[in-house]
């Protein structure tokens, strides 16, 4: 195995770190170049790169249920977005978002 390449024990170990790190430290340190978090050689980072890769292919795929918007009382759920009745979603998750 050359000096560049990782071992599949190598790169889940990685994974899992950076699993427990999560996404957005990982994607921001490999932004800021990579030494913080990810740290190690070039073929590392490239693993690393290719971990955010995956991860943002894994967004895009299972899209939000609601999103938080703000409103007069902060922040709340926009139900006609969400395409559901309030009664259907329940009147104490509705009472939790009043507050």
């Amino acid at each position: 195995m050359a000096d560049n390449e990782i071992s599949e024990e190598g790169q889940r170990a990685r994974y899992a770190r950076w699993e427990e790190v999560g996404f957005d430290a990982i994607k921001a340190d490999l932004q800021a170049g990579g030494h913080q978090f990810v740290g190690g050689p070039p073929a590392v980072r490239r693993l690393a790169w290719k971990w955010v890769g995956e991860k943002e292919a894994e967004q895009r795929e299972q899209p939000e249920l609601f999103q938080l918007k703000p409103n007069d009382r902060g922040v709340g759920i926009d139900l006609k977005e969400l395409g559901c009745r309030p009664r259907r979603f329940g009147r104490r998750t509705i009472r939790r978002f009043k507050r």
